[in-house]
């Protein structure tokens, strides 16, 4: 049987629609040091759970349905700087005040593999492949067919590398009597499928907008792994680490997470739900980075900057940027979901008072900022008319 977690909804970002006015907002902190406390040590490999009996099903359960071909659809040929935002927008940001939308896709995951060409998933004959494709020809080829089973939200359910020679994925069995059933975390290497650990799972349902996010991510050059059982389970709270090589458990931390990023070749940075941020290497094990209540953390792709929403005050978020090595904070009035389009600039969006009583104390207003982290400019993002991007659920 494929994935069942997935009955569990993430509802853990927002949308931005069109852009209106407002007025910059980043305000820099005085510098201060980050954190360094001893966290929790790792652990050996836990031994898989026995499996519950199996119930005589009554009836024949229906099929799962299989999700639909990812429509990409691309226009204005490639650009000099691109970025993917949420999975499935591919931007030129060259100018990032100005972006130009390149590529938009729908039920599948890009990633960008130079500036002329794009990687993404799709369902083929009931299997999931990653197709290649020219942005200035619009050729396209399949580069790999992957083990995950095509049923909906497949491409948030797994990982990759882009030529389909990693995989990290999940199968499950029957439901048992007391509702539960397996799931098995594989990992498919050197042309071989492994299974890394097996957990109990079961029904749940979440449609908070901060509510624990789950971390499935090899780091940049794919020695590692770093998982959360709650990408696959609602009541499985660990974060684990994992080694490619020779897929040994090297860290499990038993506190709920809210996202993670890897901040460097070997070094993982996550968010508890309590809050603080935590950093793990290789060599030293887990620490606390820092101690502001963090959500959904996320990096430069030079490793010296992190980046997230900051709920001190759940009736008041904002973006939250910190340099990794200690120094100058920055943070912003009312945003949230910062992510970063180069090295220096990051896209926030921007949020305000929500008139909807029982709901989020704010809800995002429609515009994005770009903020140098450099030199401290916070400018507004002007997107052409249909080209704002969506930050939902896997941003």
């Amino acid at each position: 049987m494929g994935l069942k977690r997935f009955a569990i909804v993430l509802v853990s970002g927002l949308t931005v629609m069109a852009c209106g006015a407002a007025s910059p907002t980043a305000q820099i902190s005085p510098a201060s040091s980050p954190a360094a406390t001893p966290a929790q040590s790792p652990e050996p490999t836990p031994t898989s759970p026995k499996p519950s009996p199996k119930a005589s099903p009554s009836a024949s359960p229906e099929p799962t349905p299989i999700s639909p071909a990812a429509t990409v659809t691309c226009s204005g040929g490639p650009g000099t700087a691109t970025v993917v935002i949420a999975h499935s927008f591919v931007y030129d940001v060259a100018d990032p005040i100005h972006p130009r939308l390149v590529c938009r896709g729908d039920n599948t995951a890009i990633h960008v593999l130079s500036t002329n060409a794009i990687a993404y998933t799709t369902v083929a004959a009931g299997k999931v492949v990653i197709v290649r494709r020219d942005l200035t020809t619009g050729a396209e080829s399949r580069i790999a067919q992957l083990r995950v089973s095509p049923q909906p939200y497949y491409w948030a359910a797994a990982t990759w590398k882009w030529d389909g020679s990693l995989e990290a994925y999940s199968t499950s069995n029957a439901t048992s009597t007391s509702n539960l059933w397996q799931v098995q975390v594989h990992l498919w290497s050197n042309g071989a499928d492994h299974v890394l650990y097996t957990m109990q799972a079961g029904p749940g349902g979440i449609e908070s907008r901060w509510a624990q996010r789950p971390i499935l991510e090899f780091g940049p050059d794919y020695s590692y792994l770093a998982i959360s059982d709650s990408a696959y389970s609602l009541y499985s709270a660990s974060v684990r680490v994992f080694s490619v090589t020779d897929r040994g458990q090297k860290f499990i931390s038993s506190p709920a997470s809210s996202g993670g990023t890897w901040i460097a070749n070997d070094r993982f940075v996550w968010a508890m739900l309590s809050g603080a941020l935590m950093d793990w290497t290789p060599t030293g094990g887990a620490k606390v980075l820092r101690t502001e209540h963090w959500y959904a953390p996320t990096s430069s792709s030079d490793g010296r900057w992190v980046a997230g929403t900051l709920l001190a005050d759940p009736a008041a978020p904002r973006a939250f940027i910190a340099p990794v090595a200690g120094g100058q904070t920055i943070r912003t009035g009312l945003a949230s979901s910062p992510r970063f389009v180069t090295p220096t600039i990051v896209w926030y969006a921007v949020e305000a008072l929500s008139s909807q009583p029982g709901y989020d104390a704010t809800a995002p207003n429609g515009v994005v900022h770009a903020l140098d982290v450099v030199s401290k400019t916070d400018k507004i993002v002007t997107f052409r008319t249909g080209e704002s991007p969506t930050f939902c659920c896997r941003d």
